[in-house]
């Protein structure tokens, strides 16, 4: 798996006792407060295997995506986790077997273990029973996470999210994080295994039979080639492919909202943004903009032409790297304008966006609640599917991907 300078090396020491693979939540801008949840749930976890640990090294730890730091390569941090992690921790939820991502890590994860000579690998998944899944849903060891919950018919019934959010089943939650916190530990020190490379999980298909290829997310670029760039900055950060417009920013734009959108469940498709066809808003999407984009004619007359076809579900989002340069400023006013008089923000998330950022945190910060605000607005208005990306071959659920 490539390397890429803003991945952090991990200590030599980085073997996790266990991953979390989760489905992360389609809503917006409520998604962050539903994946708090997991987020509670992990450091409930992490903190009991500590304390069931044989020894206290600071080094005991799990691995949970929310933890990646901002402007980290995202996958290249989960195929070290996948690579490295004694214990594969599912949450078993409707969603978890609807999205294409965590059916990816755990195809990703029992292959490293086929790879290893591991002849059970079934025996360090130990899955968890999140949220009531669908009543067709037949999932793999759903008996060893029943199992967990023991003689708990509340655990069974609703899952262990429903129990941690109701405190007459506080003490009933602790024992199931309790119990699951000891397996954890006994296969970690009982039979480790290990460090190796995992498969690049890009090559992969998820584990689980999906109905269709994954929905396509469309992110297209309007940046100028000939705006003035910060002496202090190298002007290769600026180019067509490696638009960095932040300071010590080690991913490129696009890249890092192409990591938003995939784990979002889309297939990211990247491309400059042109006069309006009507070819590229078939789909959700977002339009990645710099102000100096309009500071001549063509760029100006394609943003215009553009604004007055864009659809609720494609957000314009202007890129600020130089607030305090009054010509930008000047610039990203007339942006606004443009896309305001195109009829182009229609809701609040679209004007919100059209104000701009002008830091990588607020990027990253914004991109995920118009990825989903985006599919929302799409499903709304178009009342159908979101349309697919380039077919992939998918296995089945009952058998692991080749």
């Amino acid at each position: 798996m490539p390397t890429d300078s803003s991945t952090p090396e991990p200590p030599d020491d980085y073997n996790p006792y266990f991953y979390v693979s989760y489905a992360h939540s389609p809503d917006a801008p409520e998604s962050q407060s539903s994946d708090r949840w997991v987020s509670t749930f992990f450091g409930d976890l992490e903190g009991e295997v500590k304390r069931s640990a044989s020894s206290r090294s600071s080094a005991i730890s799990g691995f949970f995506d929310q933890r990646i730091p901002p402007d980290s390569d995202w996958k290249e941090l989960l195929g070290l986790a996948l690579g490295r992690a004694q214990v594969f921790v599912p949450l078993y939820s409707a969603g978890y077997f609807h999205r294409s991502w965590p059916g990816r890590e755990w195809a990703c994860y029992r292959r490293r273990l086929e790879l290893g000579g591991q002849r059970n690998p079934e025996s360090r998944f130990i899955p968890v029973l999140w949220a009531p899944l669908l009543a067709a849903q037949d999932p793999p060891d759903l008996g060893k996470a029943l199992a967990l919950g023991g003689n708990m018919p509340e655990y069974a019934e609703n899952g262990l999210l429903a129990m941690m959010k109701i405190r007459s089943y506080h003490d009933s939650y602790r024992k199931v994080v309790s119990l699951l916190a000891r397996q954890i530990v006994t296969i970690a020190e009982g039979s480790p295994i290990l460090p190796s490379e995992a498969p690049d999980i890009d090559e992969l298909a998820s584990a689980f039979a999906l109905e269709a290829p994954l929905a396509t997310f469309t992110v297209q670029i309007a940046k100028s080639a000939r705006r003035p760039v910060n002496a202090e900055r190298d002007l290769s950060r600026h180019s067509d492919n490696e638009w960095r417009p932040f300071p010590d920013q080690e991913l490129s734009l696009t890249h890092s909202a192409m990591q938003v959108v995939e784990r979002f469940d889309f297939h990211a498709e990247v491309g400059e943004l042109r006069a309006a066809t009507g070819q590229d808003n078939r789909r959700p999407g977002i339009i990645l903009i710099d102000p100096w984009f309009i500071a001549d004619e063509a760029g100006r007359s394609v943003l215009e032409s553009a604004a007055r076809d864009l659809p609720e579900w494609v957000f314009p989002l202007t890129v600020l790297d130089q607030p305090g340069d009054p010509r930008s400023w000047e610039l990203a006013s007339q942006v606004r304008d443009i896309l305001s008089q195109g009829g182009a923000l229609r809701t609040h998330s679209s004007r919100l966006a059209a104000a701009g950022v002008s830091s990588l945190e607020d990027f990253l910060a914004i991109v995920p609640r118009l990825v989903t605000e985006a599919e929302r607005q799409y499903l709304k208005h178009r009342g159908g599917r979101v349309r697919s990306g380039p077919p992939r071959d998918r296995p089945s659920l009952r058998r692991p991907p080749a």
